[in-house]
């Protein structure tokens, strides 16, 4: 599976992406999301001092915040 990251500004409820060209007759799914003002810049964790650089660190499954219980001191 190859994935292709399309940045572009929604001028239109009709959007021309010539780069999707080669995958016209596959099943594919498409997400849309919107990069606000809030959204982090691209590659800012990556600069961020103190990030950890390990290949093979995997953080551990963290339950759904709804359940996780407060925070006691």
């Amino acid at each position: 599976m190859r994935a292709i990251r399309i940045r572009t500004k929604v001028a239109s409820t009709t959007l021309n992406l010539p780069e999707l060209a080669p995958l016209v007759g596959h099943h594919v799914e498409v997400t849309v999301r919107d990069e606000g003002a809030d959204a982090w810049p691209e590659g800012w964790f990556d600069a961020t001092a103190g990030r950890i650089v390990d290949p093979d660190f995997v953080r551990p499954p963290q339950p759904p915040a709804q359940e996780r219980s407060d925070f006691e001191p």
